[in-house]
């Protein structure tokens, strides 16, 4: 316990310090440019026999001195991930939003796990020697804790399933994981070759997806990409419309979308279809008046990792029992 005691002040001593050098820092430093990873290509025999120190090409360049033991999962990404490659041993936390089941589709999984915040004096309090980050997290927190010798490793930016595979093989690689990495990769593979099979199926089906109210996920996000894995056509992509877009009815109406994809918590379907109700111009929509709505968890709706599949799954399983749109 005096361990414990007389370790934190100097985290909160050396944080202060640093957050001077932070505002000074000039931003483009922060981070590395990021280069294509010569281990991407190594076959899984030679990556998993490969020795540390390991330099990691995620958003930044980052070496990892040993096999790490106490990592941190401080993004809901690395918590879904990591929770299935790493042993339950080696992390020593997880970020509380993991924990949470309104946002991570771990959060049973991890209810025992040490949870922290993400700022840079919680993450340091679980003596890591290593912090898996995502886009979202502060530069000055990742600043801070490279500045304090703790590998920070920020997983890239997620835009189709494709991506998602080369995060997981990134984790697996860092963490010295990659036999179980590339076994989840592998399950990836077959899941989407599972919905090609049935893709054609529904083809022709345009689909809307609603986060919320009227928020929708356009061109080049990982929900187009889970809706086009269905086999269906992401309405809010094929207009156009940027990665996350707020829509106004009037919008939603003049597309004239045969299906509604709805993100909804737990249990929350009853309320999901209310709320429908009590939109104004929503009742307008033959979508609605046919019930044909297709509510996924918000979990897997929101996820950047492999759970995202289960919305396209989802959505293809509930197309092809209505048949052409």
């Amino acid at each position: 316990m005096m361990v414990g005691r007389s370790f934190f002040p100097l985290i909160v001593v050396a944080v202060s310090l640093l957050l001077l050098s932070v505002a000074l820092w000039p931003a483009d430093s922060v981070l590395m440019t990021a280069r294509a990873p010569a281990w991407i290509s190594m076959p899984l025999d030679q990556r998993r026999i490969a020795s540390f120190p390991r330099l990691v090409d995620g958003a930044a360049q980052v070496t990892i001195p040993v096999e790490p033991v106490r990592i941190v999962a401080a993004s809901v990404f690395s918590a879904e991930v990591l929770t299935t490659i790493v042993p339950r041993s080696r992390i020593v936390a997880v970020i509380a939003l993991a924990a949470d089941p309104r946002y991570s589709a771990v959060a049973e999984q991890v209810k025992n796990f040490v949870t922290c915040g993400a700022e840079p004096e919680e993450l340091l309090a679980q003596r890591p020697d290593l912090v898996v980050t995502d886009p979202f997290t502060k530069a000055e927190t990742r600043f801070l804790l490279a500045q304090i010798q703790v590998p920070v490793l920020e997983i890239r930016p997620v835009h189709d399933l494709e991506d998602v595979e080369d995060n997981i093989r990134l984790l697996g690689w860092a963490t010295g994981c990659d036999t179980a990495a590339d076994a989840l990769v592998e399950d990836v593979r077959n899941r989407r070759s599972a919905l090609q099979a049935k893709a054609a199926l529904v083809n022709g089906w345009r689909v809307l997806n609603l986060a919320g109210a009227t928020s929708t996920y356009g061109k080049g996000s990982l929900l187009d990409a889970a809706v086009t894995a269905a086999g269906a056509v992401n309405l809010a992509g094929s207009r156009g419309m940027p990665s996350y877009q707020e829509l106004d009815i009037e919008q939603i109406l003049s597309w004239r979308p045969d299906a509604l994809l709805i993100s909804v918590p737990a249990d929350g379907e009853a309320k999901a279809r209310e709320r429908l109700r009590q939109m104004h111009g929503m009742q307008l929509l033959s979508c609605v008046q046919h019930d044909r709505i297709v509510f996924v968890p918000g979990t897997a709706y929101g996820s950047t990792s492999h759970h995202v599949l289960t919305v396209a799954e989802m959505l293809q399983t509930q197309l092809c029992k209505w048949g052409r749109p």
